[in-house]
C-alpha cells in the first residue's frame, strides 16, 4: 500500500504550513528605540523570546534545503513562508515549557535514533558535515532542531493526539469509499449550502472537489505493479553535491561495472559483489534488496529495465543521472488492491493524524493567548 499516514511530526508540520495567517498575535506591542536595530526581539511571552537572527537563519536553512530538492520559493511567497516558519518557532517555545519530563525522555529517544539514521547514510562524520552544509545546517544546529521537533511531536501527542480515537466505521468507511475528516467537513458544507437554497457555482465546485478527494483517498489503496530487485550502484557523481565526478573517474567506475557484470555471468555470486563493491550508503542495510513500483520516483533509464528485464536475468549496465547500476529483478507483483487487514492500522493512524491536524489550529492560538506571545515585529523582511 502507498503509505497514507506520515509521522506525526510530519503531519504536524504540514499543518503549519496550512494555518491561515490570521493565527499570528493580536496587535504588536511597543517597540523601543534600540529594538529597531542588530538583532532585535521579533517575538516575546512568558517565558519565550524569539530574535530576528534566529527567524532568518531558519528561512535561509528552508531555502537552502528546497533548492536542494530543485524548489524555490518565489519572492511573493516569501512573506507568508517566513509567518510560518515564525509559527513553528512559536510553537517549539510553548510546547517546550509544557513538556514533562517523560516528554523530554521520549523525545531525547526519538532524536537520537533519526539522528544516528541520517548518520548511517553517510559515509562518515565528515561527509555528514558535509551534506548538512549544502542545505546551509551545522551539525549542531541541526541536532537541536531534530530534538526540538520530537519534543514537539510528544508534547502534541499527549495533549491532543492521547485524547483522540478512529473507529471501525470511519477505517470502513474509508477504506470502501475514500470518506475520511476532510470529506465529512466538505459534505456537511455542501449539505449546508444546499439547504440554504445555493444554486452557484460554488456548490458544484465543492461537489467536484469532493469527489476528487474521494478518489484520491481511494488511490491510496491500490498498489501498483512492483518488482523485488537487487542493485548495484557505482555514483558518477558527487554524493553531497550532486555534481558530476571527473571523466576519468568516470570511465573508471563504467569499466568496473563491466568487468562485475562479466563475474556475475561467468558464477560470481551477485549478493557478494554489491556488498563488496556497490557505493549505495544503505547496501549494508538492505543488501542491495529493493522492492520498486512501476510509479515510484526514479531515473526512467532504471524504471525501464526494472520493469522489461526477465525475472532472474542480468542487467546490461545502466547509465543513469546517479551512476552507473546492474541489476536483476528476482520477482515481479502484479497491481492490486491492498487488502482491509494489511491496510486497517496505516488507515487509522492517517485518521487520526487528520483528526490531530483539525485540532491544531485552535490548540496553537490558545497556546499563543495562555503565554502571552507579542509579535514585535513582522516576520516578512
Amino acid at each position: 500500500m502507498k503509505n497514507p499516514c506520515p509521522s506525526a511530526l510530519t503531519a504536524l508540520l504540514a499543518a503549519l504550513v496550512l494555518w491561515p495567517t490570521g493565527l499570528r498575535a493580536a496587535a504588536p506591542a511597543r517597540l523601543t528605540y534600540a529594538d529597531l536595530f542588530d538583532n532585535p526581539v521579533i517575538v516575546k511571552g512568558r517565558g519565550i523570546e524569539i530574535r530576528q537572527q534566529e527567524l532568518d537563519d531558519n528561512f535561509r536553512a528552508l531555502k537552502s534545503t528546497l533548492a536542494t530538492q530543485g524548489q524555490t520559493i518565489a519572492p511573493p511567497q516569501e512573506p507568508q513562508a517566513r509567518q510560518r516558519l515564525l509559527d513553528r518557532l512559536i510553537l517549539a517555545r510553548t510546547l517546550d515549557q509544557r513538556a514533562t519530563a517523560d516528554d523530554r525522555e521520549r523525545a531525547k529517544v526519538s532524536a537520537g535514533k533519526f539522528i544516528a539514521d541520517t548518520k548511517s547514510r553517510a559515509l562518515s562524520e565528515a561527509s555528514y558535515a558535509r551534506q548538512l552544509m549544502a542545505v546551509g545546517m551545522t551539525v549542531e544546529a541541526f541536532e537541536k532542531r531534530a530534538l526540538e521537533q520530537a519534543l514537539v511531536e510528544e508534547v502534541i501527542n499527549r495533549e491532543i493526539r492521547s485524547t483522540l480515537t478512529v473507529s471501525s466505521a470511519e477505517i470502513q468507511s474509508f477504506y470502501d469509499n475514500g470518506e475520511d475528516v476532510r470529506t465529512a467537513d466538505l459534505a456537511k458544507r455542501i449539505a449546508a449550502m444546499e439547504a440554504a437554497g445555493d444554486t452557484s457555482a460554488r456548490v458544484e465546485q465543492a461537489r467536484l472537489q469532493l469527489a476528487a478527494i474521494k478518489r484520491a483517498n481511494l488511490a491510496r489503496l491500490d498498489r501498483p505493479e512492483r518488482v523485488q530487485a537487487d542493485l548495484l550502484l557505482l555514483y558518477t557523481v558527487d554524493r553531497v553535491t550532486r555534481d558530476p565526478l571527473p571523466t576519468e573517474v568516470q570511465a573508471q567506475k563504467l569499466q568496473l561495472a563491466q568487468q562485475l557484470r562479466t563475474q556475475v555471468t561467468g558464477g560470481a555470486d551477485f549478493k557478494e559483489i554489491i556488498l563488496k563493491y556497490s557505493e549505495d550508503p544503505d547496501v549494508q542495510t538492505t543488501k542491495g534488496e529493493y522492492v520498486a513500483a512501476r510509479n515510484a520516483p526514479m531515473a526512467p533509464e532504471l524504471n525501464e529495465v526494472l520493469f522489461s528485464l526477465p525475472v532472474g536475468q542480468l542487467s546490461d549496465v545502466v547509465s543513469a543521472k546517479l551512476g552507473y547500476y546492474l541489476v536483476r529483478v528476482n520477482e515481479r507483483r502484479p497491481a492490486e488492491k491492498v487488502a482491509f487487514a494489511d491496510a486497517e492500522e496505516d488507515l487509522r493512524e492517517f485518521l487520526l493524524t487528520q483528526k490531530v491536524e483539525q485540532q491544531l489550529p485552535d490548540y496553537f492560538k490558545k497556546l499563543k493567548e495562555s503565554y502571552d506571545v507579542q509579535i514585535l515585529l513582522p516576520a516578512e523582511k
